[in-house]
């Protein structure tokens, strides 16, 4: 046992060696990394085994690091601190991504506004709906979540969204939601919901600039760019005048209401 011990060690301080020789993880395999992470967990056991079970149970090492505590504890040998562990790493990585696309003063184009957005859906396993306010500078002025299921259902959400956006004193706004087990690639319940959004804030004098559909590798479609954006019915634009008025005072009965 003395000596099984003394391998483990061994091993443990050519495996810290070895990162801290590649400045990372470059090189390591899969299971190597999950080897390594666990060593937070456990301090005195050899952690090989474990990680080749987690990565056959859940397939990768992406996977590991987004399952749940309850399905982790399911793997022999993955008690509490594990689990806490790798679902507290994924946390992490989500708050890094996000907190590190922080948004600039005033966007140049819409690649920049993808590249804040993107972050927004690291790890979801759900579909989610993101809207981003700006003004008439293209300064960013709020990024709302507004719901969370698929876009056609979020279709009761239009009129929030509007709502919000006079709230804000937004000019402009993109929306933004992911498709967690597809393709980057706009639905006909996309496109609609997209042409029935841009029409609501038009005839409140709001632009509606893009919509952009995220997948789970974080690739994207751009509808502005890709061409698929609808065109705003003109006659919508009649009648702006006190649209924005009616829009505040509708959400102001609703808040004064609400419990």
């Amino acid at each position: 046992m003395p000596q099984e011990k003394s391998l483990h060690m061994n091993h443990r301080q050519r495996m810290r060696k070895r990162f801290a020789q590649q400045g990372g993880f470059s090189g390591f395999a899969e299971h190597e990394v999950l080897e390594y992470i666990l060593y937070l967990a456990i301090p005195r056991k050899d952690t090989n085994p474990l990680a080749h079970r987690l990565i056959e149970r859940f397939g990768s090492l992406c996977q590991v690091l987004e399952a749940s505590e309850a399905d982790i504890l399911t793997v022999e040998g993955a008690g509490p601190a594990v689990a806490r562990l790798l679902t507290t790493m994924h946390a992490a990585n989500r708050y890094y991504s996000q907190n590190r696309a922080r948004a600039p003063r005033a966007f140049q184009d819409l690649e920049e506004v993808a590249a804040y957005l993107i972050p927004q859906f690291y790890g979801a396993v759900t579909e989610q709906v993101y809207v981003l306010f700006l003004d008439d500078r293209n300064c960013p002025i709020k990024l709302q979540k507004v719901t969370e299921g698929t876009v056609n259902e979020a279709a009761m959400a239009r009129t929030q969204i509007a709502r919000l956006a006079v709230q804000c004193h937004a000019t402009q706004a993109v929306l933004a939601h992911n498709h967690p087990a597809g393709a980057a690639l706009p639905s006909p319940s996309d496109i609609q919901f997209t042409r029935e959004l841009a029409n609501a804030l038009a005839s409140l004098g709001i632009r509606f600039l893009d919509h952009i559909i995220v997948d789970k590798e974080g690739d994207y479609i751009s509808l502005q760019q890709s061409g698929r954006m609808p065109a705003v019915e003109p006659t919508l634009m009649q009648g702006v005048a006190g649209s924005k008025e009616k829009a505040l005072e509708q959400g102001k009965k609703e808040n004064h209401g609400s419990v």
